[in-house]
C-alpha cells in the first residue's frame, strides 16, 4: 500500500462573506499586510473591552504564547469558536474573560464582566444618532449589571427577599453558570452584539436590546440613562420592545394633572418612570390603556420596577388585581390621581392629583415589591411617560380597509374632560356606523 497524506480539516464557523468582513478588519490593523502586531491587536480591542480582559482575549487568541506577531489568517481561524461557536465554546471565552474557568467564577467577577459588556454595548448604541439622548451613567450601569445577574446570585429568591443585601461572597460551578446562561439570552446576546462590532462580524442589529425612540419633543427627555432603557426594555413582552414613543414629561409639558391625563390616555401600554424629592426613581409599567374610572383596571402583565439606587422588577403576585388605578371625579368618594399596585391608601405608588405629590407604600401585595421610595410622602421631582410599540393604526386588516373612529375615540382628552366634569357620555350609545362601502 502506498503511503497516504492525511490533512486536518479546519472547521469553518465564518460564511465567506464574514470571513471577508473579519479578514479585511485584521488586515487593515496589519497595514496591509499578511501579519499582524499583537501591539495592535491589544489597542484595538481594547477600545472595546478593558485593559484586563484585553490581555485575556488576546491571551486566547496567541494561546498564551510570548509572540510579537500572528498571520492574519492565523487570528480569523481562532475568532470563529469565539464569535460563532457553540455553547460551550462561548462559555469558554465567558469564563476566561471574566477570570474563571472550568471550576467557575466569582460573583465578584461576572459582576464586573457583566458591567464592562454592557457599558461597551451601550456606548456602541448611544453613539448612533437616535439614541444620543440617552446619556451614560457608571452608577446605573452598575445597578443594572447586578439587575440583570439577579437570578445567577439570587436563585430561587425573589427581588424583594434581598433588597438591599450586597452581591453574595460565593463562586458559581461552572454547570450553574452555563444553566444560568441558557435561560438569559440579554447576557450573551450584549456579548454577541459587543463582538460583533468589534470584529466587523456584520451589521450591528441596533434594535435587539433596545427601542427606537419616536415622537420626540424638540429637547430629548432626560430621566433614563441608556442603562436603564436598556433594562426596562428587556422586562418588556417581545412585541413592546422595538419601539417607545414618547408621550409626557413634566419638563416638556409643565406640572398639570389634566394635561398628564390627556397625553396618556387611550395610548395604549405605557412605561410611568417618577424622580422623588432624593432622586429616587422608580415606577410601573401598565399592560394596557390608561382610562379614567373610580375602580382598578390592568392585566397581571403590569409590573413596578425600581431603577435608582438600585435596580429590580416587581411582578404580579396573583395576591389581587390591584393593578392600574386613574381617577378624576370630583364627585367620587375615591382617590383622585393615579396609582398602581396596592390599595386605596397603600398604593404601591401614587400620584395625586395634586400634580407633584404622591406617596409609596411600604410593600405592595399586588407586585410583591419593597419601598420604591424611602420616602413614604413623594415630592416628585419629574415624570416622564412612554407608550410602547408601534402605535396601533384602527383598520380592518382582512378587508383592507381603513375604520372610522367615533369622535369619542379620536380625542380621548374629550372623553377626559367629560369625566371630570361628572358628565354621562351620551354619544357612547350613537357612534358613528362603520363604513361598509366597497
Amino acid at each position: 500500500m502506498g503511503a497516504e497524506t492525511s490533512k486536518t480539516i479546519r472547521k469553518e464557523y465564518f460564511t465567506g462573506e464574514e470571513r471577508q468582513r473579519v479578514l479585511r478588519t485584521i488586515q487593515k490593523l496589519a497595514k496591509g499586510g499578511d501579519t499582524v502586531a499583537i501591539a495592535a491587536l491589544e489597542k484595538y480591542i481594547s477600545s472595546h473591552l478593558n485593559a484586563e480582559m484585553t490581555t485575556k482575549f488576546v491571551g486566547i487568541l496567541t494561546k498564551n504564547r510570548s509572540v510579537p506577531s500572528l498571520p492574519c489568517s492565523a487570528v480569523v481561524d481562532s475568532l470563529g469558536p469565539l464569535l460563532k461557536g457553540s455553547m460551550e465554546e462561548h462559555l469558554f471565552l465567558t469564563l476566561t474573560l471574566a477570570g474563571g474557568g472550568q471550576e467557575g467564577v466569582d460573583c465578584d467577577r461576572i459582576i464586573k464582566y457583566t458591567e464592562v459588556i454592557v457599558c461597551a454595548y451601550l456606548r456602541m448604541i448611544t453613539s448612533q444618532p437616535g439614541y444620543r439622548g440617552w446619556k451614560s451613567s457608571a452608577s446605573t450601569e452598575a445597578a443594572v449589571s447586578q439587575a440583570l445577574l439577579h437570578d445567577l446570585m439570587h436563585a430561587g429568591e425573589s427581588p424583594k427577599e434581598v433588597w438591599g443585601k450586597p452581591p453574595p461572597k460565593v463562586r458559581f460551578s461552572y454547570d450553574n453558570f452555563e444553566k444560568w446562561c441558557l435561560g438569559h439570552s440579554i447576557f450573551t446576546t450584549l456579548e454577541t452584539e459587543v463582538l460583533k462590532n468589534c470584529f466587523s462580524l456584520s451589521p450591528i442589529d441596533y434594535n435587539a436590546l433596545m427601542p427606537q425612540p419616536t415622537q420626540l419633543p424638540k429637547s430629548f427627555p432626560c430621566m433614563l440613562t441608556a442603562a436603564q432603557v436598556l433594562f426596562l426594555n428587556n422586562a418588556l413582552p417581545p412585541l413592546m420592545q422595538s419601539e417607545w414613543r414618547f408621550l409626557f414629561s413634566t419638563v416638556t409639558h409643565g406640572w398639570s394633572f389634566s394635561i398628564f391625563m390627556k397625553q396618556i390616555m387611550g395610548k395604549g401600554p405605557t412605561l410611568i418612570i417618577v424622580e422623588d424629592q432624593s432622586r429616587n426613581k422608580f415606577g410601573g409599567f401598565a399592560a394596557v390603556s390608561w382610562e379614567v374610572r373610580p375602580q382598578f383596571q390592568g392585566t397581571p402583565e403590569c409590573f413596578l420596577f425600581a431603577l435608582e439606587p438600585q435596580a429590580g422588577i416587581f411582578h404580579s403576585t396573583g395576591y389581587n388585581k390591584n393593578f392600574m388605578y386613574l381617577n378624576y371625579l370630583e364627585k367620587n368618594t375615591m382617590p383622585n390621581g393615579l396609582g398602581m399596585g396596592g390599595r386605596e391608601e397603600l398604593f404601591g405608588f401614587w400620584l395625586d392629583y395634586d400634580f407633584g405629590k404622591g406617596s409609596v407604600a411600604p410593600s405592595c401585595s399586588t407586585f410583591r415589591s419593597p419601598s420604591l421610595s424611602p420616602h413614604q410622602k413623594l415630592e416628585v421631582r419629574g415624570i416622564e411617560v412612554w407608550a410602547l410599540g408601534p402605535e396601533e393604526e384602527d383598520s380592518d386588516e382582512e378587508e383592507g380597509t381603513r375604520k372610522k373612529k367615533s369622535a369619542l375615540d379620536a380625542h380621548p382628552e374629550a372623553r377626559a374632560m367629560l369625566d371630570i366634569m361628572g358628565k354621562e357620555r351620551v354619544s357612547e350609545g350613537l357612534r358613528e356606523k362603520p363604513d361598509d362601502s366597497d
